[in-house]
């Protein structure tokens, strides 16, 4: 059976008329340009998008494909204000990004996305998917979606461009639209640190 995330729990338990969302930060604006493509580096800063780095948390291993696509790889876990940082991986943002080849991004993004997902012999298609066009400033092609069903109460993010591809997951409470538009708005400034 699976775990509820400990934020869902608390607040099936408290649920009124109004219903219950897990919030986030506002997203800040990104603190630096974007950087043109062939400048770009993944790094795992200490902060970002107004989460912050878990670095005691190790997430489990992700396969990134045949080495001559693959560059450097970052993997960590991020949480929100107000969340242990011990908390139970499905409280967590966890970031699963690559560097390569403008030709293999997209599908990394793919890759990743369904081992991320936990449908490695699967598609990996996000309920109520969205965000296609709204990348951010580092532009590339991005989607965020649900990854299941309300009770699994998660957005998920990918992204490829010329120079990387990953996938962020946003733990919410609401399968809604305004949960996904805020990990959206989310999405776009955490990539940003993720990926200068």
């Amino acid at each position: 059976m699976r775990r509820l995330p400990a934020a869902l729990t608390a607040c099936l338990a408290a649920v009124t008329v109004s219903g219950c969302f897990v919030s986030y930060p506002d997203a800040p604006e990104p603190r630096r340009p974007a950087s043109a493509p062939g400048s770009r580096t993944l790094r795992l800063p200490a902060e970002a998008g107004g989460l912050t780095r878990v670095p005691e948390r190790k997430p489990r291993k992700i396969d990134f494909g045949p080495p001559r696509f693959v560059g450097k790889t970052v993997s960590a876990y991020y949480h929100r204000p107000g969340i242990d940082p011990g908390a139970h991986p499905a409280d967590l943002t966890w970031v699963v990004a690559v560097e390569t080849a403008p030709a293999a991004s997209d599908d990394l993004r793919k890759r990743l996305l369904r081992q991320v997902l936990g449908r490695e012999n699967d598609d990996a298609a996000l309920h109520a998917e969205t965000g296609r066009d709204a990348p951010g400033p580092l532009g590339g092609v991005s989607y965020c979606g649900f990854d299941g069903v309300p009770e699994d109460g998660a957005v998920v993010c990918a992204w490829s461009d010329r120079a990387s591809a990953g996938v962020a997951t946003f733990p919410s409470a609401a399968n809604n639209e305004p949960g996904l538009a805020e990990a959206v708005r989310l999405f776009v400034a955490f990539r940003h640190d993720i990926e200068g």
